[in-house]
């Protein structure tokens, strides 16, 4: 897995290609000598690369998805095929969402942990790698996530007609306004460890 990211390298039209050159409707895209497909063979969101790397003290993450993991129940082959890809897909995106929480919540625990020490175990070397992954840190993730319409398929993750690109900018740009209402995506959790909140406001709900 490669990581397009802007902090690290000038972002050119070929990233943007091969962030979704997904086979077999695409084909691979070089890059300076290697090929790329879509990272959505390995996995569908980047949440994992976001807390390896988080920098800043507090993030606010949009996380936007074409596959919703809810779902009825499929009648025959073609709908088996459809849930298939979205639990396949989404169930990725709650896996990485799970781990970005863990994660957020250790390094949370183990600075309160670190500063409660004396002064000499402090300066401890097992101490000062532990040092190294722990911060106080706040994260709120919107879920921007794409419902389908009941005529659509498992082709939509291949299927750029014109009628259907326009449909999913009208959907993320209603679903991105009505996010933006709410101010409490702005404000930091402050609690004492578990300080990542999730919110999907398509469904009304906060966890």
């Amino acid at each position: 897995m490669i990581y397009f990211d802007s902090p690290g390298r000038i972002i050119k039209p070929e990233h943007v290609m091969a962030s979704g050159a997904l086979p077999p409707g695409f084909p691979a895209v070089e890059i300076e000598g290697e090929q790329y497909w879509d990272g959505g063979l390995v996995s569908n969101t980047p949440l994992q690369w976001i807390a390896m790397t988080q920098s800043p003290p507090d993030a606010l993450v949009f996380q936007v998805d074409l596959w919703c993991a809810r779902g009825e129940f499929p009648r025959n082959l073609a709908e088996v095929a459809t849930r298939q890809k979205e639990i396949q897909y989404s169930s990725r995106t709650r896996a990485f969402t799970d781990y970005f929480k863990n994660v957020n919540k250790l390094q949370n625990m183990l600075a309160t942990l670190l500063e409660a020490l004396p002064e000499d175990m402090k300066q401890r070397d097992d101490v000062k790698f532990l040092g190294s992954f722990a911060k106080h840190h706040a994260a709120n993730i919107v879920h921007l996530i794409y419902r389908p319409k009941g005529y659509e398929g498992d082709s939509k993750d291949y299927e750029f007609s014109r009628r259907s690109m326009e449909e999913h900018w009208q959907a993320g740009y209603y679903d991105a306004v009505r996010a933006l209402r709410h101010p409490e995506i702005f404000e930091p959790a402050t609690g004492p460890h578990d300080r990542l909140v999730t919110f999907d406001f398509a469904r009304e709900h906060q966890e």
